[in-house]
């Protein structure tokens, strides 16, 4: 897909559920590009230059981290974004953990769309995701109530 003058391109690593959920996200407000696996992600990123990349938690069999790392390597100077996706709820110290990994390797945020989902619905979740990815103005929603 060529990039549309003027538009966000992102580049989104993940499984088929976590392109979906970028999908409906973003809407038509950027240029998505896909990759399923490390290897194809790593050769976008040859082949085109992203604004963003947005990888899934369970990017490539849970690659993300071999992923990003490789991405940090080769300063491609794009946002670096990480999100899950999922039913499974994620306790707070696993979270935690994903968080403080991700932001050692420089990632500027991680989304878990199931945690916001759960506690503010679906469509508050999706709309986090859009605003990070796009990287508008981010205010984390309020506590119900």
């Amino acid at each position: 897909m060529a990039a549309t003058e003027g538009r966000v391109r992102v580049l989104v690593a993940g499984t088929a559920d976590a392109t979906e959920a970028v999908r409906l996200a973003v809407r038509d407000d950027a240029d998505l590009v896909f990759a399923y696996s490390v290897r194809e992600a790593l050769e976008r990123c040859d082949q085109a230059t992203f604004d963003v990349i947005a990888c899934n938690v369970r990017f490539d069999e849970s690659r993300m981290f071999e992923f990003l790392q490789k991405v940090m390597e080769r300063g491609l100077g794009a946002r670096i974004v990480s999100f899950r996706v999922g039913e499974q709820p994620m306790a707070a110290a696993s979270r935690n953990a994903i968080r403080n990994a991700l932001g050692a390797l420089g990632v500027e945020r991680f989304v878990d769309v199931p945690q916001i989902g759960d506690e503010y619905g679906d469509a508050v979740a999706l709309e986090t995701l859009r605003k990070v990815i796009l990287d508008e103005s981010f205010v984390p929603p309020a506590p119900p109530g």
